[in-house]
This record gives structure tokens, C-alpha cells and sequence, in this order.
């Protein structure tokens, strides 16, 4: 896992976005619109953003955990875990990311967590595992999940699994590779911001008459 905009073309329900228990999440501008950057991206129904004037922020508290976690002493008793813990979790570029504790493996060597800071899910080695100290709890979460207000696969609807060789990822990620201007139409259950989002009049979804019904992102015509 980076620290940079990914795409990740596996199909996913959009009803489990995980739930922020004990780490604050970051908010949207309800009113204006808001300047993001595409943080993690998965389907028009679920990416994470982060507000652009938070860059320098999110670099800062990395530094700041990576220091901790040099520091950290570890015990000579194994932690017990529980669903939603908030947590620090290696992953296999050996960076510490905040995480929150979603299930355990049956083998109960691994750990299915969500990195807070920039919405990807991943199994991780227990032993790659270690409580959050307190200091990082209250941070709101920089990865914030949103979707694109009213759009659905062609011949769907809302509830419809996007298939992974749809063309629409290829033309999200083209067209959202830069900042972007989001405003917010709705909020699901607190946790998902459904957006439209503003790109030059320039930048339609060409992909076929049909498609582009579908697959327009409320492009800025002034």
C-alpha cells in the first residue's frame, strides 16, 4: 500500500462502509464545495478523499506516528483485540498507518483492518499489529468515503455491483488523477458523503452515447 491515489478494480457491496466507533471522521462542507484530492478509489460508489488543505497535515502526523512506533515498547503480554479497536498497523512497505479493527481470520493469525487515514481494507499479521496511543486517537480520520450522487452501472441501480472491467474505472481515473472541486447532496447514515463532482466542460465520459448518461460527473460549465 502507498501513501498516493490508488485504484482498486475489485468488485465491492456499497452498504459496509466501515463505521468510525472511536476514531472521528473528517468532514465535508454541507454548503460550499470542497477541494479534494482522490485518496483511494474501489468504484463511483465507493472512493476516499481527503481535503487538499489537509496535505501537509496528513504528512506531518505520519512522520509523527512513524516516530511513536520506533519508540513504542512493546509487552510481554499479547494485547487482546476487539472488533472496532482502534489500533496501528504495518503494512508490507513497512509504514504504520492508523487502523480500526474489523474481524479476525479464523486462523487467528491475521486481521482484517481499515486503514482510517486512507480507506483501504487489508489482512494483516497480528504480529504487525499494536495499540494506538492515546495521543492519535482524536486526529479526525484524513480519508474521508464518498460516492457519486445518483450514479449507477448501466442497466442498474443503486444496489447494483459495479463488474471491474466496467470502462468507467479507467475514465475516473483519468479524469480525477488531479485535485477536484465536490460539492455534497446528501450523507448516508453519517458516514458516506454522496458528491457531484466539478471537471472542466472539456471532460465528458466518452465511453458510448448510451454510457454517458449514466457516467456524466456534473462537469462545470461557466
Amino acid at each position: 500500500m502507498t501513501e498516493r491515489y490508488q485504484i482498486h478494480q475489485t468488485c465491492f457491496q456499497n452498504n459496509d462502509m466501515p463505521i468510525h466507533k472511536f476514531i472521528p471522521m473528517e468532514k465535508l462542507d454541507l454548503i460550499q464545495s470542497n477541494q479534494v484530492r482522490i485518496l483511494y478509489y474501489q468504484n463511483p460508489s465507493r472512493f476516499y478523499v481527503y481535503l487538499r488543505q489537509k496535505i501537509n497535515t496528513h504528512a506531518q502526523f505520519q512522520v509523527e506516528l512513524q516516530r511513536a512506533m520506533q519508540n513504542y515498547q512493546s509487552t510481554t503480554v499479547s494485547p487482546q483485540y476487539v472488533r472496532y479497536q482502534p489500533v496501528v498497523a504495518q503494512d508490507n512497505h513497512a509504514i504504520w498507518h492508523r487502523a480500526t479493527i474489523l474481524n479476525f481470520n479464523s486462523n487467528e493469525t491475521e486481521i482484517c483492518v481499515y486503514f482510517v487515514d486512507v480507506g483501504q481494507q487489508e489482512n494483516i499479521s497480528i504480529t504487525n499489529i499494536r495499540p494506538l496511543p492515546q495521543q492519535f486517537i482524536h486526529q479526525p480520520a484524513f480519508a474521508i468515503p464518498c460516492r457519486l450522487y445518483q450514479i449507477c452501472p448501466l442497466n442498474g441501480n443503486e444496489q447494483s455491483i459495479w463488474k471491474s472491467d466496467d470502462p468507467v474505472h479507467e475514465e475516473f481515473n483519468r479524469l480525477m488523477a488531479n485535485s477536484a472541486s465536490c460539492k455534497v447532496c446528501d450523507l448516508k447514515e453519517k458516514i458516506c458523503y454522496d458528491v457531484e463532482i466539478d471537471i472542466p466542460s472539456k471532460y465528458y465520459l466518452k465511453i458510448n452515447n448510451s454510457l454517458c448518461i449514466y457516467y456524466i460527473l456534473y462537469s462545470d460549465t461557466k
